[in-house]
């Protein structure tokens, strides 16, 4: 699990979640009991998910939850 802040303050733990049809996601979960967004992620494996997760920097990080949508948004496939 990593944390990160954002801009507006807000603190969101991200962790590595294994969702259908063999697609990872990082999970945005905003301190507090605040918004949930996902990000799909490549990876072949939750090991290789979790060890991108551990690579991203700061501005990867800040990068990915930028281009994360809401937890319950559905992708063009479904997911």
């Amino acid at each position: 699990m990593r944390r990160l802040v954002d801009g507006q303050g807000t603190e969101w733990s991200i962790d590595v979640l294994f969702g259908s049809y063999g697609t990872y996601y990082l999970v945005f979960s905003a301190a507090g009991g605040g918004e949930v967004r996902k990000l799909a992620i490549g990876a072949d494996s939750q090991r290789e998910a979790v060890d991108a997760l551990g690579a991203m920097d700061h501005p990867a990080l800040a990068s990915a939850l930028a281009d994360s949508t809401g937890f319950d948004d559905t992708s063009p496939l479904g997911f």
